[in-house]
């Protein structure tokens, strides 16, 4: 995975936050082989100390011969004062999408 520019990398901090995070996903991939990966939100702004990094992964299709796995899709959120706000967006999105009935399972 290539690294941020270094506009980006430009505290102690963020690129200790980088080095973090770069170790995770890269272990992450090694299981579910993405396609691709996308920096996303504050990370990627002018804010000079962003909480965490925003990740958009995308994971390959499952095709009978090159890929046997089932693609996923994997949201990962902090833990922190939006968490609610964040499950109350994906149950209203999944709504929309699969019917009123749909309600978010908590396994953990």
């Amino acid at each position: 995975m290539k690294d941020l520019p270094k506009k980006y990398l430009s505290t102690k901090d963020r690129k200790e936050m980088w080095s973090q995070a770069k170790k995770i996903i890269s272990k992450v991939d090694k299981e579910l082989d993405f396609s691709e990966v996308y920096a996303v939100g504050s990370m990627i702004s002018n804010k000079k100390n962003p909480n965490d990094i925003d990740f958009a992964i995308v994971t390959k299709l499952k095709n009978k011969k090159s890929n046997s796995a089932f693609p996923i899709d994997l949201i990962i959120l902090p833990e922190n004062e939006d968490l609610p706000d964040y499950l109350q967006f994906f149950e209203k999105y999944m709504k929309k999408k699969y019917g009123s009935s749909f309600k978010p399972i908590k396994l953990k």
